[in-house]
């Protein structure tokens, strides 16, 4: 079954251009053109994955998807030329799976897309009884209680649990959660997604599983059994 992409962007060339590479990637595209046209699109069309950019003529990107549940719904993916840590850890916020910012490499992001799809198809992830549900996005404590995580957490923490006590860089992490030009990568997005996610995650006392490996970046620590 062919992917379908809702692609929402209102430069004209850029908008051609996305679509047309999609398509000769086996990709099923339709296009909007504003937040209004989105809307209009969803009512008819079922898409896997939202390409939403953010700043677009009728509002902003990450406000109507923070409004519309857009991430709880398909998989969303800003793109967009705003590229602060600010500005990605609100698309995350908001509840997107990714955040690819422009310039465009299209190659790049057609495997966003497909890392995308593939997180959503991981099976259930178990720790100190812990069990993540990927494909659901959820997090349950060991008591069976849901924690609710933010997008980004969602990545960070999917990515250290699929790759249990290996020590993965913040460049690594950083590359889970967002697209960025090499040159200007910064730690400090993944620095604060750690720091909610071991706050959420501390549990009767305990801290939470996720330890800081000096000079490398962060490792999921799974106890012994």
């Amino acid at each position: 079954m062919s992917t379908t992409v809702l692609v929402v962007e209102d430069a004209p060339e850029s908008l051609e251009l996305i679509c047309s590479f999609l398509r000769q990637n086996g990709m099923t595209t339709f296009a909007a053109r504003s937040l209004a046209e989105m809307r209009q699109r969803l009512q008819s069309h079922q898409p896997d994955i939202i390409l939403l950019d953010v700043n677009l003529p009728d509002g902003d990107g990450i406000e109507a998807a923070r409004k519309l549940r857009l991430g709880s719904l398909y998989g969303l993916i800003f793109v967009t030329a705003r590229d602060s840590d600010d500005d990605i850890l609100a698309g995350l916020d908001a509840g997107g799976d990714d955040y690819v910012t422009k310039p465009i490499n299209l190659k790049t992001l057609h495997a966003r897309i497909r890392s995308v799809l593939r997180r959503s198809r991981e099976p259930v992830i178990t720790f100190d009884g812990w069990i993540l549900d990927v494909v659901r996005r959820e997090l349950f404590r060991p008591n069976g209680q849901l924690l609710e995580l933010t997008a980004g957490e969602m990545n960070i923490l999917v990515a250290l649990a699929s790759r249990p006590g290996e020590p993965l860089s913040r460049d690594f992490l950083l590359d889970v959660i967002a697209n960025r030009d090499p040159t200007s990568i910064s730690g400090h997005t993944v620095d604060n997604l750690i720091a909610r996610l071991r706050k959420k995650m501390q549990l009767d006392g305990k801290d939470a599983p996720i330890a800081t490996v000096r000079g490398v970046g962060y490792a999921l620590i799974v106890a012994a059994t």
